[in-house]
């Protein structure tokens, strides 16, 4: 345990770091762009996510799982999985890009969608390197690269809107900040450990398409769970309560960096003691990661309640119908950080992993239809409140299966 507190150090600090400046950015785009174009920002980022979920697929997971368990072979997982990831985002782009602009009428909102879309390339090339980084346990540079993007990200996005390029400055900032996530991890990546080109094999990329294909299902279900109601309110009440809520979810995303960090670090612990079926240790760390996750959650949540409806009111005056919302979703934060690790032990061995998918299309059905229900009549309160509710199930079904199935 003491070792993935020290790894997750790196994580939590570097994701603290970046999350200071996307809370001040975030301030910075509301303030300068206004609720409705922040609002079509936001459905923006909520396809960028989409999209980045279906690019990694669950490579990045299987990636580290294998090479926690022989890093010998890391060589030609890598390259074989880059060219896999990278012809497999291309070509989804290519047929998404049609899809979407036959289907949308609202052309700016569809160029919005594709420019943020973009962005997922070069994070495609940063995410793999990243994978090797944290199967390595060498966690700091994945925390190095995460602030260099985000900075970099931010700072552009300043300069691109303070100069009049509005929404268009802060969807290239995106795209730049991800290339300049993908330059330097190629950086660290060749000056640290090397460039050796393996083979490329069909019989590894069919064996990797089958190892991840559990976590890519479960990866766009997670991301669907997450964005679905941003995309909803945008497409059934408009950009202003999509900005309302793209606002108040933005602070929610920015204390989630905490279980993020975390979960990284558990990960390739879990995993090494999954394959050497060392399910009595697995059960100790697990009890005593959900304690400190809901102690943690628990703080987190007073402090956020705190902080933000005075940053609200102080420096975005015209969003305060976001502080009762966003009083709504922090209900959500310890709920999300004692399920840190209960995902981490399911997705530790693949045993488990059609449990989990059967589990997360249930808690995302209820997810949609809920908020298929009710937010034409009530709006972003129906998104807010049937996020806490999904949390929720999510949570107590999560828990009582692996005490019944895996501790027991």
């Amino acid at each position: 345990m003491r070792n993935i507190l020290k790894q997750a150090s790196w994580l939590v600090v570097a994701q603290f770091l970046t999350k200071i400046l996307g809370f001040f950015y975030t301030i910075f785009l509301a303030r300068n762009l206004g609720v409705e174009v922040f609002g079509l920002f936001a459905v923006g980022l909520a396809y960028f996510s989409i999209i980045s979920a279906i690019s990694d697929f669950g490579f990045n997971r299987y990636l580290i799982r294998e090479i926690s368990k022989e890093e010998g072979q890391k060589w030609e997982i890598i390259c074989n999985l880059l060219i896999l990831r990278l012809t497999i985002i291309c070509v989804f782009f290519g047929i998404f890009s049609i899809f979407l602009y036959f289907l949308d009428p609202n052309k700016m909102r569809v160029s919005i969608i594709l420019l943020s879309s973009l962005a997922v390339l070069p994070q495609t090339v940063a995410l793999t390197f990243d994978g090797v980084f944290i199967a390595l346990r060498k966690l700091q540079f994945s925390a190095m690269a995460s602030v260099v993007s985000s900075l970099a990200t931010v700072l552009i996005g300043i300069f691109l809107v303070s100069k009049g390029f509005e929404i268009y400055g802060a969807v290239n900032a995106l795209i730049l900040g991800q290339l300049i996530f993908a330059l330097f991890f190629i950086a660290l990546f060749s000056f640290h450990i090397g460039f050796h080109f393996g083979e490329i094999k069909l019989s590894v990329i069919k064996k990797s398409l089958k190892g991840s294909l559990p976590y890519g299902l479960l990866g766009i279900l997670g991301l669907l769970y997450f964005r679905i109601d941003t995309v909803m309110l945008s497409y059934m009440k408009g950009n202003f309560e999509t900005g309302i809520y793209g606002v108040s979810y933005r602070f929610l995303e920015a204390v989630t960096f905490i279980p993020t960090a975390f979960s990284s670090a558990l990960f390739p612990v879990l995993s090494k003691l999954h394959h050497t079926k060392s399910i009595k240790e697995m059960k100790s760390i697990y009890i005593k990661s959900v304690k400190i996750m809901g102690f943690a959650g628990f703080l987190v949540t007073i402090i956020f309640l705190l902080l933000i409806s005075q940053t609200i009111k102080l420096f975005m005056p015209s969003y305060t119908q976001a502080i009762d919302v966003i009083k709504v979703l922090s209900l959500s934060i310890p709920l999300m950080f004692m399920m840190a690790p209960a995902v981490q032990v399911m997705f530790s061995t693949d045993k488990y992993l059609r449990h989990v998918l059967f589990l997360s299309i249930l808690t995302l059905i209820f997810n949609v239809l809920l908020n298929f229900i009710l937010i034409p009549s009530f709006g972003v309160w129906a998104a807010a409140w049937v996020t806490v509710l999904s949390d929720l199930l999510s949570l107590i079904i999560f828990y009582l299966f692996i005490n019944k199935k895996i501790f027991s």
